[in-house]
């Protein structure tokens, strides 16, 4: 196994900084050309039918999972691990309500959690559907999806 001299690491850090701040510059501008939802356009949305299937993204696209929850009871969608900032950045936008949700009243409200692909990789989304102070239990829902960056 080949050992990293400092100015390998250095290159490797440099990186990820350089691919940190390319996202966050992509997702100020795609704000600008956003859809109503927030949502720019181009993004790749899945949702509960993608649950243990595969979707496939580009670099600088945004990848957006959609899931219905009730946050009145305490649960809500997170991620069981946080993907390598090398293939995707989360944006940091987590929860709305939809305009339907938002007229009828409802309790049930649609978590967003949306990424940022940067470079060509494959990983795995897994996400639980948990109080956040309790954690995962044996009857857990759960999501999980394969990641193609292209």
């Amino acid at each position: 196994m080949r050992r990293l001299s400092t100015f390998d690491s250095l290159f490797q850090f440099r990186r990820v900084g350089i691919n940190l701040l390319l996202g966050l510059s992509f997702i100020i501008t795609v704000a600008c050309q956003s859809t109503p939802g927030g949502i720019p356009q181009s993004a790749v949305v899945i949702g509960a039918a993608q649950n243990g299937g595969a979707v496939s993204v580009k670099p600088g696209q945004m990848l957006v999972i959609e899931l219905s929850g009730n946050p009145s009871t305490g649960y809500v969608w997170q991620l069981i691990e946080q993907p390598s900032a090398q293939y995707l950045l989360p944006d940091g936008t987590k929860q709305f309500q939809s305009d339907t949700e938002r007229a009828s009243q409802s309790q049930i409200k649609t978590q967003y959690i949306r990424f940022v692909a940067q470079e060509a990789g494959e990983l795995t989304l897994e996400l639980n559907y948990v109080i956040p102070s309790v954690g995962p239990q044996a009857n857990t829902r759960r999501f999980s999806v394969d990641v193609v960056i292209e």
